[in-house]
């Protein structure tokens, strides 16, 4: 998936869905919530938590995924754009996210107003 601004509600619902029930997904909370970083909405709310625990490093790591994010919204055929968001960048937001949320259905929440009932509806 393409680093996206904003997602819809109910790609939001059916990623985390599919995440919850495949059985390949060993921790469908950290897999999702590092998947849902590509998300600017998500990497926001990342930034705002580092934010209220006073935290430095997560603030610059999550305004790098912000900047990442706009310039591939940015690019164009003629002027693409090879910047690249790491996996220790997703990591460790995600980390952040999860101890301050506990699960990615409440990051969920947190972003798209989903209900535990929306997620549980959604098609995988």
């Amino acid at each position: 998936m393409a680093y996206e601004k904003t997602w819809h509600r109910d790609y939001a619902a059916e990623s985390l869905k599919r995440a919850e029930t495949s059985r390949w997904t060993q921790d469908a909370n950290l897999e999702w919530t590092q998947l849902a970083l590509e998300c600017a909405q998500v990497v926001h709310l990342a930034r705002q938590v580092g934010e209220e625990l006073g935290n430095e490093k997560i603030i610059g790591i999550a305004d790098t995924v912000l900047s990442t994010i706009e310039a591939h919204s940015q690019a164009t055929y003629r002027r693409p754009c090879y910047k690249r968001i790491t996996t220790a960048q997703t990591h460790l937001l995600a980390v952040t996210l999860l101890e301050r949320f506990g699960s990615a259905r409440r990051v969920a929440n947190a972003v798209w107003q989903l209900t535990d009932d929306e997620i549980d509806q959604a098609k995988a």
